[in-house]
């Protein structure tokens, strides 16, 4: 059995991954960490009875003892870090939800610590793994075939937006090597050129809850609209299966590069120059704790509203 423990309560994730691992085989969530971030003393508790979680931990650094791997749903990036270190540390694979990080700062140091501990990361966005994303992938026969790539999807900036980068990086693979803003109005629309020519657009903040892939090739138009139904269950699928490999086939450098893009996207936004992923300024990034703290100023707003109805 596969013991998988619980980090961070802030998101719907821990309950939606909780349900999907359960129905895979050798797997369960055995224990819960949560820092309060967003919710109240006490939710940790009632969250573990209500989902038969039988742990909770009062201090991150009891877990690794009763768990093989933990999985990170926080919603400040900033804190992912030492919270993953703790894991790493004992040799416990990590998941690391989106965002992985926040920061280019952070994308050095998580590949450093990586090396460092020889320890199994893994994350992201869930949108790399949707099976309309594999199957467009599938119907291309090669590389070569690719003319241009346009990805669209829903969402904040970074921490919902990178959903749509992750999900270009799911088709047409990571190695974008620059980023230039098209246009700042309205939802941002982004230029990417990958380091082997292919170009890519990003349609960030659509306004609709659903994402899309046109691929362009020598053979003709290919489109994917991914919905959110069962969009989580091939992520974890793909996170258990690199429990049982020791991390194998996946590179967590991968997500760290769609960090990059965001953030590269930011400047090329602001200043509207093209901008390269490796020219970027290691104190450039997103503000992980403002982010939470936002995030639980609208849970709080949206939990008054529904007690008044």
């Amino acid at each position: 059995m596969t013991r998988i423990g619980l980090v961070d309560l802030d998101t719907s994730h821990p309950l939606a991954f909780t349900k999907i691992l359960r129905t895979l085989p050798g797997v369960e969530v055995t224990a819960l960490w949560d820092g309060h971030d967003v919710w109240p003393a006490g939710y940790d508790r009632r969250f573990a009875s209500e989902n038969n979680i039988p742990l909770v931990c009062t201090a991150l650094e009891e877990m690794p003892d009763h768990v093989d791997a933990a999985m990170i749903h926080g919603t400040n990036w900033d804190t992912h870090l030492e919270k993953a270190l703790v894991f790493m540390k004992s040799k416990k694979p990590v998941l690391i939800d989106k965002p992985v990080v926040g920061s280019v700062r952070d994308c050095d140091r998580l590949m450093n610590m990586r090396e460092k501990y020889g320890t199994a990361v893994f994350g992201g966005s869930s949108l790399r793994y949707a099976g309309e994303v594999t199957a467009l992938r599938g119907a291309v026969a090669s590389r070569t075939d690719l003319v241009s790539v346009v990805a669209s999807g829903p969402g904040d900036f970074f921490s919902y937006g990178i959903h749509t980068t992750e999900m270009l990086q799911g088709f047409a693979g990571a190695g974008i090597r620059s980023v230039k803003a098209v246009t700042r109005a309205g939802s941002p629309v982004l230029s990417v050129e990958y380091a082997d020519g292919l170009a890519g657009t990003l349609y960030l903040q659509m306004g609709f809850h659903e994402w899309s892939l046109c691929a362009y090739t020598t053979s003709g138009l290919r489109t994917a609209i991914v919905k959110s139904e069962r969009l989580y269950e091939p992520f974890l699928r793909n996170f258990v299966s690199c429990l049982c490999t020791g991390g194998t086939g996946f590179d967590v450098a991968a997500p760290l590069e769609a960090v990059r893009v965001h953030i590269a996207a930011d400047i090329a936004l602001r200043k509207g120059t093209e901008v390269f992923l490796d020219d970027l300024p290691p104190d450039a990034g997103f503000d992980g704790r403002a982010f939470a703290a936002e995030y639980a100023a609208a849970k709080r707003r949206q939990d008054s509203g529904a007690s008044r109805t």
